[in-house]
This record gives C-alpha cells, structure tokens and sequence, in this order.
C-alpha cells in the first residue's frame, strides 16, 4: 500500500528517503503501523514527535496500535525547543 509522509522539520538533517521539501511517498505491507513507518525511516529515536495520519493525531502510546491504511499521509513533527 502506498502511504504519504511528510516530516516537518524546522532544521538538521532529514532522512535521505525525503525530498527536499520533507515528503516521500513509501510502499509499506498492508499491517504497518505508525511505529513501524517511524522505524523505516530511521527517525532519530531521541527526538520526540507529534504524528498525524489522514489530519487526525495519534498520541506517541497508541502509534504500535495504530494500523495505516492504502492512500493515508502521515505528517510528523518535531517537537521545537528553545530558550
């Protein structure tokens, strides 16, 4: 199935399977989850993200739950921090 993922990043680098403006389109097997896309494509573990599938959130707990669906995008985003 064919799912669309954008990675809004504010900086730093981004995973070579994005473009440069921060969106790919990837083929997954019928089961993936949020979490499974997340590892795919090698997001760094220690950030944390908010991730939304189709304009609706998924909290961080329930991404392994989460089954994706053929056509669905997925937008992720990097929590921002400052001072």
């Amino acid at each position: 199935m064919k799912i669309k993922v954008k990675l809004l990043a504010a900086g730093g680098a981004v995973p070579k399977v994005f473009d440069e403006f921060g969106e790919c389109e990837l083929d997954m097997p019928a089961s993936t989850s949020i979490a499974d896309l997340m590892d795919k494509i090698s997001l760094p573990k220690e950030e944390s993200y908010t991730s939304l599938v189709s304009g609706q959130a998924v909290q961080a707990e329930d991404r392994a739950a989460h089954t994706l669906g053929d056509g669905d995008e997925v937008v992720l985003l990097p929590a921002i921090q400052g001072g």
